[in-house]
């Protein structure tokens, strides 16, 4: 139960850490080089917390060679999902995108929990999976256009690499890393993610420096704004958002890999419970912050995320 709450918890940071992104990308530069660097800056965050963790901890700064392969990993996988999301926004939808990223950050992980680690996967808990979608579904916001071929492949490749992410978790935390503590893995990964996206940033801003203009892409029915637009406190806050998103998701992960960990739990609970959470939170922080009133079937969704959870719980 404890640990359930805690992914939770993660749901709820994770909630937080995509409200902090929307409003980054909402006043940020044209180009895809400052939204590479955002994602430096956050790892970076991400390391110093760890790394001053450890010290009061587990007092081990390293894990193995695996903590490296699956901080490569990791790295790829969200340098991809950052550069196909961008330009899937142009030619797909919001809708779609989020419906992607969320089910296959949830399926992925599960299939592969219940066919390499035999977790557990009864009916109950398929129940509550097919809820969990169900309100994926319902609470995805915005205008679903009929997609081309080309997004497609791009809701195909996004769902794959957010679903695979935490399969390598899973793989190190059960398997390749057994016995490396989790701030351990969680401050290896992020050096490790610093170190490659330092030199795919540099070849972004290369490409973009070499095409001289950037095609703006911006979330669906959200107007064109600019740092200049903000006012003094917001003007801190976006110069501090990559640390705040960074803290937070750090976090969130950190709690994944307990979850993933623990006995009982695996990567059947683990996922969707954080999908759950993600979703239910995010919606209300929206509420809250963006005044995004939810439709009648989100609002069903919303309804259907706790009756699911508490399944999962139970």
């Amino acid at each position: 139960m404890g640990v359930c709450l805690l992914l939770l918890l993660s749901g709820m940071l994770f909630a937080v850490q995509f409200c902090i992104n929307k409003y980054f990308q909402t006043y940020k530069p044209r180009g895809e080089t400052s939204t590479v660097l955002y994602a430096v800056y956050g790892k970076a965050v991400s390391a110093v917390l760890f790394l001053i963790i450890i010290p009061f901890t587990v007092k081990i700064y390293w894990g193995n060679s695996y903590t490296v392969l699956v901080g490569v990993v990791h790295a790829v996988l969200n340098l991809i999902i950052t550069l196909v999301g961008i330009r899937v926004l142009s030619v797909g939808s919001v809708a779609f995108y989020t419906i992607a990223m969320m089910i296959g950050g949830m399926a992925v992980p599960v299939v592969f929990g219940v066919f390499l680690f035999s977790d557990g996967f009864g009916w109950m808990r398929g129940l509550a999976f097919v809820l969990i979608a169900a309100a994926v579904v319902l609470t995805a916001g915005g205008e679903r256009k009929k997609p081309t071929l080309k997004a497609v492949i791009m809701y195909v490749i996004l769902f794959l690499c957010n679903g695979f992410i935490g399969v390598f978790t899973a793989l190190h935390t059960n398997i390749w890393g057994k016995g490396i503590p989790d701030v351990t893995f969680m401050f290896g990964a992020s050096v490790v993610a610093v170190a490659c996206y330092m030199p795919a940033m540099l070849i972004i801003w290369l490409c973009e420096k070499r095409r001289k203009t950037c095609e703006p892409v911006t979330p669906e029915n959200t107007p064109v704004k600019t740092y200049s637009d903000l006012g003094t406190a917001g003007k801190i806050f976006y110069r501090l958002s990559s640390v705040f998103a960074g803290i937070a998701g750090s976090l969130g992960n950190y709690l994944i890999v307990m979850g993933t960990a623990a006995e009982g739990i695996g990567s059947v609970v683990t996922f969707p419970l954080v999908t759950g959470g993600t979703i239910l939170f995010t919606t209300l922080l929206s509420l809250i912050f963006y005044r995004e009133k939810p439709k009648i079937k989100q609002w069903i969704g919303i309804v259907l995320i706790p009756v699911a959870l508490v399944i999962f719980i139970l």
